[in-house]
């Protein structure tokens, strides 16, 4: 199967953001090409996407999937790349931003690229709190090739991120092992077993407004308004998502404005009001200016 770019796709720079961790185990770039292990029922489907010219070229290695498997994944790279986002509206929008309008330039056809699992994005959103992003790839990986599933291809191993009885297996020695603080294991076994009750529900979330659905992941334990907006912005696709207490994002807004420090909330909400509706994207523009 093929997927045509959408207009304003650029496959080099959507290649290059998912490049930037070599401890990203999730998935593998080989050359020109993105390998994806998807589980479904206890089945390994290994899924190549290369990025040609003008379209995506989708196969599969190994066990070929029936067509209800394939109506999970399509779907799943459509969201996970950002394919069905009209990006000209953006575009348009912070077309005279004094911060955005030269790194749109630069970085046009960049995707916000999503976590489309609910699960991964919750346990990557406590995972990466206060600390930097490297160390953040590092826990996660240990935490993947310890409890997922994995399979090989051509002697390269491709790993799906745990399941939640997964996680919840897993001892405190393993989690000390795997350098997790142990308020972090906590949370993360609070939102493993919140998934095992079906308390925790993607579609419920997107049928909510923005503001209801943030205070109702604000209510569990260990995601606070940062985390909350990572999961809104990288996996529910809440444009208006803005994570303001993002380290990133202050440094990106610093450099861009040649600040002697960093913003302070305040500046960084008046800097949003030229972007409103689209606040997830522009942070995610600033993120890639880094």
């Amino acid at each position: 199967m093929t997927i045509t770019y959408p207009p304003f796709f650029n496959p080099d720079l959507v290649y290059k953001f998912l490049n930037r961790s070599a401890d990203e185990v999730c998935f593998r770039l080989i050359e020109n090409r993105l390998y994806k292990l998807f589980i479904l029922e206890n089945k390994a489907i290994v899924c190549c996407i290369t990025f040609l010219e003008s379209e995506l070229e989708i196969s599969f290695a190994g066990n070929e999937p029936s067509v209800m498997e394939k109506a999970i994944i399509f779907p799943y790279i459509k969201e996970w790349l950002d394919l069905d986002t009209d990006l000209q509206v953006f575009y348009q929008l912070v077309e005279k931003d004094s911060i955005l309008k030269d790194l749109i330039a630069q970085k046009r056809g960049l995707r916000l690229l999503k976590v489309p699992d609910f699960y991964e994005a919750l346990c990557w959103s406590v995972i990466g709190q206060q600390i930097n992003l490297k160390f953040a790839y590092q826990c996660k990986r240990a935490l993947v090739e310890y409890a997922g599933k994995f399979t090989e291809n051509e002697g390269v191993k491709l790993y799906a991120f745990p399941e939640p009885k997964e996680v919840l297996q897993i001892s405190d020695a393993a989690f000390r092992n795997m350098k997790f603080s142990g308020q972090k294991v906590k949370y993360i076994r609070l939102i493993s077993e919140r998934f095992l009750l079906g308390k925790l529900d993607k579609k419920a979330l997107l049928n909510m407004p923005f503001s209801e659905a943030s205070a109702k992941l604000c209510s569990l334990k260990g995601i606070g308004h940062w985390s909350a907006n990572y999961v809104l912005m990288r996996c529910l696709g809440f444009k208006e998502a803005y994570p303001i207490g993002d380290a990133a994002l202050q440094n990106a807004v610093k450099k861009a404005l040649n600040l002697p420090e960093k913003p302070d909330a305040a500046l960084l909400y008046k800097l949003a009001e030229n972007w409103k509706g689209w606040e997830a994207y522009a942070t995610f523009y600033l993120w890639a200016s880094l």
